[in-house]
């Protein structure tokens, strides 16, 4: 009778033992979740965009005057920044208008643990990074054709982020001053303008002006991409980065 009360007792401790160890174990792992959201939320933002963009005029500048050797290096030197790669994945998991927008891996947003853990693997493989096929979809067009867009996952969209960083201030030096689409600072606001002075130049009036508007069919799907990537000013290392 009495080895049996001990029994029950034993088995009593026992799961209250195993009750504990297991509420220990949540708690541990919450509170290391809350410490990595803390420590995400406590990084100097402010900071490491200065840093960026001081790096980014200082390419531009060297690009301005021709010094390619300095541009290279300076490039090396922002991509090797861990600023330039934590700014990267907060501009595509937060910031972006589309930073929920899922690839062929079906994710839409990253957590905490998660951004941390890419912010890792860019330190370590950015040089070897092999990007995961694009998920193809098609969007409707206005005269009855679909037009194919291919969609990054999150983590090649941080990538490529983080590669345009160093790419953006060597390609603007050297850009058409008159060129609006997709450039950092300039809307078709601009544009506007431009087309209202213009037309208002000269003794003309705009009468005897014209505005044209072409259609460049199927641009991208027919450009030569490897003429494309000799052109683009990225050190060796940014160019030998494989698809999927």
């Amino acid at each position: 009778m009495y080895s049996k009360i001990q029994q029950v007792r034993t088995v009593r401790q026992l799961g209250t033992v195993c009750t504990v160890n297991i509420y220990s174990g949540v708690e541990n792992v919450m509170t290391t979740e809350l410490n990595l959201v803390d420590k995400w939320k406590s990084i100097p933002w402010r900071k490491l965009r200065k840093i960026v963009f001081r790096l980014q005029v200082r390419i531009f500048k060297a690009q301005k005057n021709g010094n390619t050797r300095l541009v290279r290096k300076l490039q090396k030197l922002l991509l090797s920044s861990k600023a330039a790669k934590l700014l990267a994945i907060r501009q595509v998991t937060q910031l972006n208008t589309g930073k929920k927008t899922a690839g062929v891996d079906g994710k839409k947003t990253l957590t905490t643990p998660q951004r941390l853990a890419l912010y890792e693997l860019l330190i370590k493989n950015w040089k070897q990074w092999k990007h995961q096929p694009l998920k193809r979809v098609y969007i409707p067009k206005a005269d009855g054709n679909k037009r194919g867009l291919g969609i990054s996952t999150i983590s090649d969209r941080a990538y490529q982020c983080f590669l345009k960083y160093a790419l953006e201030p060597a390609a603007e030096a050297g850009f058409n001053e008159f060129s609006y689409g997709f450039r950092p600072g300039r809307s078709c606001h601009d544009i506007q303008k431009q087309l209202f002075f213009n037309l208002n130049s000269g003794k003309a009036n705009g009468i005897s002006k014209r505005i044209l508007e072409l259609d460049i069919e199927q641009c991208f799907d027919k450009i030569d991409h490897k003429f494309l990537m000799q052109s683009v000013q990225l050190p060796k290392a940014a160019k030998l980065v494989q698809g999927g």
